[in-house]
C-alpha cells in the first residue's frame, strides 16, 4: 500500500466510522482539508473536533509512524500546525518540534475491505489499462466529464511545449507553426530529420520564394541532403544547381541524407514524398498561420492543406527512380485530419490562452469535434473496451488519459478510478 491510497480514503472520507485517536479519542471530520501537492504537509486547511476541542490545520499521512523522523518533520516547524498524524501502522508517535504529541488516526482497522480489494486488483492488473474488467460499470455521464478534462490537460501540455519553441524563436508566430507543422509531416519515423529540417532551414527563407515553386523545392530538397549527389533526372538536377545558389546566398549547411528513414514505409510515406508535400505547403503562402486564424470553417481549414507534389512526383518515389505506379502525389484525407490535429489545433489553443481570446481556444475545441477520430490501436483499443470514440476530440482525450494515467497506474488520480473504487 502506498501513502497516496491513504490520501484517497482521507480525502473522500472513505474510513469505516467511527474515527478515534490512537487515544481513544473521537475524531469528527469538518473539512478534510485541501490536498497539497507541493512541499509541505499532504492537505492543508483542515477542520477537525477531536473530542470537545476544534481544531484547524493540517494532515499528514504516511504507512509507517516513524516516517515523521525519517522525512525530518520534527525538526521541520511548517509542520508544527499538523493537527492530525493519519497513518497505517503507528510504530512511533509523532511530535512537533517543541516536542507535543501530535493525535494520531492509526487506520489499519478501518479501511473498507471492498474499496481496498479494488485497489489491489488495480495496481497489480497486467490488463491493457487497470481497470479493463470493471470500467464498463462507471456511468458514462463520468466517463464524458473526464474526457473533457483529458482534452484540456493534453492541450495544456501541448501548449508548454509550444510556448517553449515560441520563446525560442523570439515570438514569432509564423516560425513556430513552421516548426510544428514540419514535426508533424514526419510522421513518427522520420519526426526527429523534419524538425532538423525546420530548424536549419527558417520560415523567413522560404516566405521570400513561396511564389517560386523550383526554388521552394530546391531549398528544402538541398536542406534535407538529397541534392548532395549528382542526379540522372533533369528535375533533380535543375534543383541542384538552385540550391547551390541559394547554399551561398543564405549560408546555409545541408543536413546529411543518412537521416532519412525509408524502411518498413509505405512509398506513399517515403520522405521524398512527404517533402514533396510540406514543399507544396510551403509554395501556398507566405504567412500560413495568419491565414490559419482567419479561417473559421473545418472544411475551409481542410482546404488549405490540400497539397500535390510537384509534377516531377507524378512518377517518381525516389529521385531518378521512375514509379510503374503513376499518379498525383496528394496529401489524403486522413493525412489532413492529422495535420489539423497535431498542428493547428494546439496551436490555435496555445494563441487563444496566450491572447487571452476564448474565441480561438473555442474554435480549437469545435475544429476536434468537427474532425473523425484517429485510427490507431490505442483506439481501436478503447472502442474495444465499449467506450464511444465519435471524433478527435473523445480520441485525443483517451490517448492522453491512456499515457498520462492509465500507464502509470495513476488511478487514484483518475476521475473513472474514483467512480470504480467508491
Amino acid at each position: 500500500m502506498k501513502e497516496e491510497f491513504l490520501h484517497f480514503l482521507w480525502k473522500y472520507r472513505l474510513f469505516i466510522s467511527p474515527l478515534t485517536t490512537t487515544l481513544n479519542e473521537p475524531i469528527e471530520v469538518i473539512k478534510p482539508g485541501v490536498q497539497n501537492t507541493d512541499a509541505g504537509p499532504d492537505f492543508v486547511d483542515a477542520r477537525l473536533r477531536i473530542s470537545d476541542t476544534l481544531w484547524a490545520g493540517n494532515v499528514e499521512a504516511h504507512i509507517q509512524a516513524s516516517s515523521w523522523y525519517d522525512h525530518n518533520h520534527d525538526k521541520d516547524s511548517s509542520y508544527d500546525n499538523v493537527i492530525l498524524h493519519l497513518v497505517l501502522n503507528n510504530d512511533k508517535p509523532a511530535k512537533r518540534t517543541n516536542g507535543q504529541v501530535i493525535p494520531c488516526l492509526e487506520c489499519d482497522k478501518i479501511i473498507p475491505l471492498a474499496i481496498y480489494e479494488t485497489y489491489k486488483d488495480l495496481m497489480s492488473s497486467k490488463l491493457w489499462i487497470p481497470c479493463a474488467r470493471i470500467i464498463k460499470s462507471c456511468p458514462e455521464i463520468v466517463i464524458g466529464s473526464w474526457i473533457e478534462t483529458q482534452l484540456v490537460e493534453r492541450l495544456a501540455a501541448k501548449t508548454a511545449a509550444i510556448e517553449m519553441i515560441l520563446k525560442a524563436n523570439g515570438n514569432d508566430w509564423e516560425e513556430t507553426f513552421y516548426r510544428l507543422l514540419a514535426r508533424s509531416f514526419g510522421l513518427k519515423i522520420n519526426t526527429l530529420p523534419f524538425e532538423m529540417l525546420a530548424a536549419s532551414l527558417p520560415y523567413k527563407i522560404l516566405a521570400r520564394h513561396y511564389d517560386q515553386p523550383v526554388q521552394i523545392d530546391a531549398l528544402i530538397f538541398g536542406q534535407a541532403g538529397f541534392l548532395a549527389h549528382d542526379n540522372i533526372d533533369g528535375y533533380p538536377a535543375l534543383l541542384k544547381k538552385e540550391y547551390e545558389f541559394l547554399k551561398n546566398k543564405y549560408s546555409l549547411q545541408p543536413m546529411d541524407v543518412s537521416v532519412w528513414k525509408f524502411l518498413r514505409l509505405r512509398p506513399v510515406a517515403f520522405p521524398t514524398i512527404r517533402l514533396a508535400q510540406f514543399s507544396a505547403l510551403m509554395q501556398s503562402t507566405d504567412s500560413l498561420f495568419s491565414r490559419v486564424l482567419e479561417t473559421k470553417e473545418i472544411d475551409q481549414l481542410r482546404s488549405l492543406f490540400k497539397l500535390k507534389a510537384s509534377e516531377y512526383w507524378d512518377t517518381h518515389y525516389r529521385f531518378d527512380k521512375p514509379s510503374n505506379d503513376q499518379a498525383p502525389k496528394l496529401l489524403g484525407e486522413q493525412g489532413i485530419d492529422l495535420l489539423l490535429i497535431n498542428a493547428v489545433v494546439p496551436m490555435l489553443f496555445c494563441y487563444g490562452r496566450l491572447h487571452q481570446s476564448d474565441e480561438f481556444k473555442n474554435r480549437a475545441f469545435d475544429f476536434l469535434e468537427a474532425l473523425p477520430a484517429e485510427q490507431n490501436a490505442t483506439i481501436n483499443k478503447w472502442k474495444s473496451l465499449g467506450i464511444p470514440v465519435k471524433d478527435a476530440f473523445a480520441s485525443q482525450a483517451l490517448l492522453n488519459l491512456k499515457m498520462s494515467y492509465c500507464d502509470h497506474k495513476k488511478c487514484l488520480y483518475c476521475r473513472i478510478g474514483n467512480e470504480l473504487l467508491r
